[in-house]
């Protein structure tokens, strides 16, 4: 029997072709990154309707952190909203159609997300807008997670982000990574790996 043929019988095609995603803005709502080395996929879904004409606020939220290995082109998914990774946890769907394309469905909805947009009906397309050189997405898990202007805890800033949220990780050298968090300024700088969430 040729060799290259009894290789193939044994590991099918589909597992040898690389499953990848492209990390950056889906949308403007979603935001995805991958990590080629660890697997790690991580997400963050944020999203709003109706005002408020009190507060002048929106009426209604829907926001939720996901998190999972991207092994093949349709993994299990952790969903919750970070501030609350027990109570809130929904394991959903994501399915990977190309290095630029998603789909994610959820067996019931976050709170709030009935009202902004449902996952439990059908699965939820996204479209890479922006692609970024996005490790991973990860949340602060203290009140205040402060930046350094290097990896040493003598440089340490003013600029601080609170508990739950997001940052994107560019590099992770040794305790330390490299993050962006975006708001009305966004901020550049180190931060400790022991002041944001864990990967499995």
């Amino acid at each position: 029997m040729n060799k290259l043929f009894f290789f193939l019988l044994l590991f099918p095609f589909h597992t040898l072709a690389q499953t990848m995603l492209t990390s950056g803005d889906y949308g403007g709502e979603m935001i995805m990154a991958y990590d080629k080395n660890t697997k790690n996929v991580t997400g963050y879904f944020e999203s709003y309707t109706g005002l408020d004409e009190e507060t002048k606020h929106p009426k209604f939220s829907c926001i939720f952190y996901l998190e999972g290995k991207l092994t093949t082109n349709k993994i299990k998914i952790k969903t919750y909203y970070p501030k609350d990774s027990s109570n809130d946890l929904i394991v959903g769907e994501l399915q990977l159609i190309n290095d630029t394309e998603i789909k994610v469905h959820l067996p019931e909805e976050h709170g709030g997300c009935w009202n902004v947009r449902q996952f439990a009906d059908e699965p939820v397309d996204f479209t890479l807008n922006k692609s970024e050189n996005w490790l991973q997405l990860r949340y602060a898990t203290k009140d205040k997670v402060y930046f350094y202007s290097d990896k040493s805890d003598l440089n340490k800033l003013k600029a601080y982000i609170l508990k739950g949220d997001i940052v994107a990780i560019e590099k992770i050298e040794g305790q330390w990574s490299f993050c962006t968090f975006k708001a009305k300024k966004t901020t550049i700088g180190w931060m400790k790996l022991e002041d944001l969430n864990r990967l499995e």
